[in-house]
């Protein structure tokens, strides 16, 4: 079981993964449209089409749970509620 700040620092990292993301959705529907990506640690270490392929390659990592894998559409879509 992890400790309250082992929980702390997990989200904090998926945080900052995921503002680096948005931060750069331009760049990254331009080279990784309709693409799964993996980040870590605000770089990208890994991408796929295929999620599960992806998945399989992140798992065999040693620190696989600092890793955000996040799919990068090509269009942009916009939502109303």
């Amino acid at each position: 079981m992890m400790s309250d700040t082992e929980v702390r620092e997990a989200i904090l990292r998926e945080r900052r993964n995921n503002e680096w993301i948005q931060e750069r959705i331009v760049m990254l529907r331009k080279n990784y449209g309709d693409s799964y990506i993996a980040v870590k640690d605000r770089k990208i270490v890994d991408s796929d089409k295929d999620f599960d392929a992806l998945l399989a390659r992140i798992k065999k990592l040693p620190d696989q749970e600092s890793v955000t894998i996040e799919y990068i559409s090509l269009t942009e879509y916009l939502w109303m509620l």
